[in-house]
Parts: C-alpha cells; structure tokens; sequence
C-alpha cells in the first residue's frame, strides 16, 4: 500500500496515487461500458440474461464455495489432499458448467 497514514489513522494521498486512482476507476469504467456494449450486440435482452445468468449460477453456486474452503482450510492448517480433492472436483464442475452456458448462449445467438 502506498498510501501513508498519520498518527490520528487519516489516509493522505499523494498526486501520483491520486492520478494512479484516477486511471484505475477511468480503466474500469470504460471495461464496464465496452463489456455492457458487447452484450447489447448479442440480440436481445434473453439472450444476455441467459449468459449473465448462467454465469453468475455457476460462480456463486460451484466455484465460489469451494474456492472459500480451500482458502479456509488451507489458512487453518487443516488442509490435505483428501480433503480437498472434493473441492477441486465441485470448481472443476462448476467451471464445466460456466464454459457450456457460455458455449451454447453465444451458439444460440450466433445462429
């Protein structure tokens, strides 16, 4: 962290982290408005709800969790290969899962 505190915990910025922050949020801005234009070329609002959608499902519900208890489990010190052979298949899954929504949605619009 470049960002220097002082002895009352206030953050003070400097110019070159201030332009660093500028052309991080006009870089992130401008991947968010290139990606919501890219959706709007697919063809209609179905078919970006289905990629959006089947996206968000298989990371919230096969990869996240997984990812959450190897990381746990690993700061813990609890961690085996046993134990985490379970994971890796469930994020390997969902990682299946996101790549056929992706295949078929962008199949089915292209078509």
């Amino acid at each position: 962290n470049n960002n220097l505190l002082d002895t009352n915990g206030v953050v003070e910025i400097d110019e070159e982290n201030e332009l660093s922050l500028a052309l991080s949020r006009a870089a992130i801005t401008a991947g968010a408005v290139g990606t919501c234009f890219g959706l709007s070329q697919l063809g209609g609002f179905g078919t970006v709800a289905n990629l959006v959608g089947g996206l968000a499902q298989g990371t919230l519900a096969f990869i996240v969790p997984p990812a959450i208890e190897i990381s746990l489990s690993r700061r813990s010190g609890e961690n085996s290969v046993a134990k985490e052979i379970p994971q890796w298949a469930v994020g390997s899954f969902g990682v299946a899962v996101v790549a056929a929504v992706t295949f078929f949605t962008l199949k089915e619009s292209i078509s």
